[in-house]
């Protein structure tokens, strides 16, 4: 083995590492995310939707001037690229939209089992649209995670479709960036610009017809923050907030494999279903307690393979001297 292919291995290993980093970043701040829409609970779901999507577009344009990467506009220019940016930015919005209403109106346990339900869509999505292979621990880590979801969604029922439409929403959303294969932060800039025009023209509407945002009314948690001032700082925080994961997703999704990111995302409904149980007040049930040891035996599957083919890379760069092969 050249000393070449050992770079280029080396490279191929820290680009793995920045991406799974970037991924578990994103995730983590996903998952204590309800928290911010208990705050805004007094507005309806709808209309804090429009904002975000106004807002998420400001503050990625503003990091775009920051950072001095501001071309992106050439995109207009591409139908491939309005086809792919329209379409994951309307997907991501319907994402955002449900699991806004979800989280503030006593249904934080389903978005967790919705984003518990995402990896396996993404690992399907992963082998169907890119080929990607599954190791014999992922297929195991697999079977595991399924049963526990499958379990957890027999034992509890409820309210069933806000999981679904979470899991599908955002697996399509993370197959159609991949698939695009765009720059993460111009792609991001113009995604954002996209549902940002149409979050203005949903809020212009809602000043002529203030009707409409009642269609789904709000359901104030006690969190819920009610003085004009701060419930528009905080609006206008959900820029960050949507902005800085959305960005770290983006990165990662074009950096690791969808397989990967799949796993990753246990990460985030944990979080959610910490929440629920500990500071939100809902059931923590037998039925929890087998999906969290199945999908977390799986996780630790994936962790045991990760761990052993690390070693036999390191073990094989090692004896690249000993080899004397330039």
């Amino acid at each position: 083995m050249s000393e070449q292919a050992v770079a280029e291995g080396e490279s191929e290993q820290r680009t793995d590492r920045t991406g799974f980093l970037q991924g578990l970043g994103c995730y983590l701040l996903w998952g204590v995310m309800p928290v911010y829409w208990k705050l805004l609970s007094a507005i309806p779901a709808f209309e804090v939707l429009a904002w975000r999507m106004v807002w998420s577009c400001a503050a990625v344009i503003a990091l775009c001037v920051l950072v001095k990467r501001t071309r992106f506009l050439y995109l207009f220019r591409d139908p491939r690229a309005v086809r792919t940016f329209l379409a994951s930015g309307l997907i991501v919005s319907c994402n955002w939209g449900v699991y806004i209403w979800a989280a503030n109106s006593g249904h934080l346990l389903q978005t967790s089992i919705g984003y518990y339900l995402c990896p396996l869509c993404s690992i399907a999505l992963g082998m169907i649209v890119f080929k990607e292979r599954l190791t014999p621990m992922q297929k195991v880590a697999t079977a595991l995670a399924a049963l526990g979801v499958g379990y957890f969604i027999v034992a509890n029922g409820g309210d069933i479709w806000i999981a679904f439409a979470l899991a599908l929403t955002f697996s399509v959303y993370g197959a159609v960036k991949k698939k695009g294969g765009y720059p993460a932060l111009p792609g991001m800039a113009f995604e954002s610009l996209l549902t940002g025009l149409i979050g203005a023209v949903a809020l212009g509407v809602g000043a002529i017809a203030p009707w409409i945002w009642q269609i789904v009314p709000a359901t104030p948690d006690a969190m819920a923050v009610t003085g004009p001032v701060a419930d528009m700082a905080l609006l206008a925080g959900c820029g960050v907030l949507t902005a800085v994961p959305l960005l770290l997703f983006s990165a990662a999704a074009n950096r690791v494999s969808l397989t990967v990111i799949g796993f990753i995302q246990y990460v985030s409904p944990t979080i959610a279903l910490v929440l629920a149980v500990a500071f939100y007040g809902e059931q923590f049930t037998l039925a929890h307690g087998i999906c969290f040891a199945l999908i977390w035996l799986g996780i630790a599957a994936i962790g045991v393979e990760a761990a052993l083919n690390s070693r036999k890379k390191k073990a094989i760069a090692n004896r690249v001297p000993a080899d004397g092969a330039m």
